[in-house]
């Protein structure tokens, strides 16, 4: 019999025994050359009630246990097992006179069992079927994590879609829980809050695509691996520099899940040092899907605040006060006039649905008798205006389209309201042309990335980074504009172009699995045929036979 480590085979799994006769417990433990056969063993016990808290410890892959023994029987044992730790294999040890009992935990899924007299060789061929089992199970399972991992789909546009219904209150509760089924997340939970965090170059000014840079690529690398294998955390793309996170937990844990979360991207941000520009802000919790536009509008207005306080990285309602308190706001006098510099890092990265929020706080942090007297109103007004003006002329698209009649501040502003509304259309005319001339752009350099894709896509190493760097991008940037013109990501274009090419391989030459396979850009033959039929609906064998059922 081949053991464990033959041809390469050196995955080793845990093994617990549990058996009140001390001679079979022994001798099991002694006549077996566990790890000639991939298992580790890991302990045993004498009665379930002493063993339970150890197989929770350890968290066996294998648990050989008797059913009928003293304090905490087989059978209970196993239900418990189940329950807790649905991936452990099950071994019984049963006499004849156990076949009642036998019944019940073949019933509860057990996977072999044992007649004692024990013997070594059953219990050697036992192991080795097991091992093999769980050898493929555990490939299978590590492939599985390997395809989310690649096909994150926080870029995905109708996941952005997802959550824009979601906070401005377009979906039900029903129909929000019914999509989120669709896209297999899993929203479901008692309490809710979302955190908003930005990341862009610290000098990235909205007119062009950004660029790529190692600080940034990395931080972006660092802060998105954060949400794999956390349920409690759904992440999601809000817009080219801001990504929102759908926090879950109980009414004990939301809380501190939630302070965890802001904990853990702020220290990937601040290793990144001064080349990148983060700010992280969060809402309050609620208790019901519906109330999600109120939590996001919260989270949302205090990101605004990036733009008034650009030193201060956690954003809260209380360095908000702090702010008005030490621009005496509370007392109706001022101490600062408005700060051009604030429109401009609005300009260089602020979005539509942000500028109502915006304004006010422009408003609130000159203070109240400015935007009360007519003349400081038109002051104010003027200064929107220039400050608008350079920002254009900076990224050079063309001062003059905003000099229009409908542009240029006149008499009629006389309150604080006029400001508002004056501010409101000229900066949002303003993101237009900054929109537009990144646009122009985005396209040129979104071609260049499919090109060279189209390339390089059987290369095994190709990736988001290696494209954006390539291109000069920054992967951030990329992967929400590929998604958003291509309709997949990037990483679901690749995988696309390489299963293309492998079905025309299949039905037009005789080339071995593992040839195309390598071909197409996949070092594992086994995991490029586990891509397939995700992607294919059908085997690359059953492909190749015309036996297969495509999606």
């Amino acid at each position: 019999m081949k053991c464990a480590y033959d041809e390469g085979k050196i995955q080793m799994f845990k093994v617990f025994l549990v058996e009140d006769e001390n001679v079979v417990r022994e001798g099991i433990r002694k006549n077996i050359q566990w790890e000639q056969y991939g298992f580790d063993y890991t302990g045993d016990a004498s009665d379930g009630e002493l063993a339970l808290p150890m197989i929770r410890e350890i968290q066996p892959d294998l648990l050989i246990t008797d059913i009928k023994m003293p304090f905490m029987d087989g059978l209970t044992l196993i239900k418990l097992v189940r329950n807790e730790l649905p991936r452990t294999k099950i071994v019984i040890i049963s006499g004849y006179d156990d076949f009642a009992y036998a019944q019940q935990a073949i019933s509860m899924g057990v996977d072999q069992y044992l007649l004692k007299p024990i013997i070594k060789d059953k219990l050697v061929e036992i192991l080795a079927d097991l091992y093999e089992k769980m050898r493929e199970e555990r490939q299978q399972q590590e492939y599985i994590e390997h395809f989310q991992r690649e096909a994150q789909e926080y870029e995905n546009f109708s996941r952005r879609r997802f959550f824009e219904k979601i906070t401005t209150g377009v979906l039900s509760e029903s129909e929000i829980i019914e999509t989120a089924g669709s896209m297999n997340i899993d929203i479901c939970a008692p309490f809710y809050n979302i955190v908003l965090f930005s990341l862009s170059s610290a000098e990235y000014d909205g007119s062009m695509p950004e660029s790529y840079t190692e600080d940034l690529a990395a931080v972006q690398d660092e802060v998105t691996k954060l949400f794999i294998g956390r349920p409690e955390l759904i992440l999601f793309r809000w817009n080219i520099t801001t990504y929102a996170v759908l926090v879950k937990g109980t009414r004990d844990d939301i809380e501190p899940n939630t302070i965890d979360c802001i904990k853990n991207i702020q220290e990937r941000c601040t290793a990144a040092g001064n080349d990148v520009g983060w700010y992280i802000a969060r809402g309050t919790p609620v208790s019901r899907l519906s109330a999600l536009p109120v939590c996001f509008a919260e989270a949302s207005r205090i990101l605004a605040y990036r733009y008034i306080c650009p030193e201060e990285h956690i954003l809260t309602e209380a360095s908000i006060q702090n702010l008005r308190k030490n621009n005496d706001i509370k007392t109706g006098t001022y101490s600062k006039e408005l700060d051009t510099e604030h429109i401009r890092k609005f300009l260089s990265s602020g979005t539509e649905q942000e500028i109502d929020d915006f304004i006010e706080q422009v408003l609130q942090n000159v203070g109240e008798k400015v935007v009360s007297a007519t003349l400081l109103c038109r002051y104010l007004a003027m200064t929107v205006c220039f400050a608008v003006i350079k920002y254009l002329d900076l990224i050079g698209s063309g001062a003059d389209t905003v000099l229009l009649t409908d542009f240029w501040p006149n008499d009629s502003i006389s309150t604080a309201e006029d400001v508002r509304n004056y501010a409101r259309q000229v900066i949002k005319r303003a993101i237009y042309l900054r929109d537009r001339e990144s646009t122009r752009q985005q396209h040129v350099l979104l071609k260049q990335a499919i090109d060279f894709i189209n390339e390089n896509y059987t290369d095994p190493s190709i990736s988001l980074d290696k494209v954006a760097k390539n291109v000069n991008i920054s992967p951030n940037y990329l992967s929400a504009v590929f998604s958003q013109e291509v309709g997949q990501t990037l990483t679901e274009y690749i995988t696309s172009r390489r299963i293309n090419e492998a079905k025309n391989m299949l039905r037009n030459t005789d080339m071995r699995l593992s040839e195309i396979a390598f071909s197409v850009g996949y070092k594992d033959p086994h995991y490029f045929s586990f891509v397939f039929k995700k992607v294919s609906g059908c085997t690359p064998s059953e492909y190749r036979r015309g036996t297969g059922s495509e999606h």
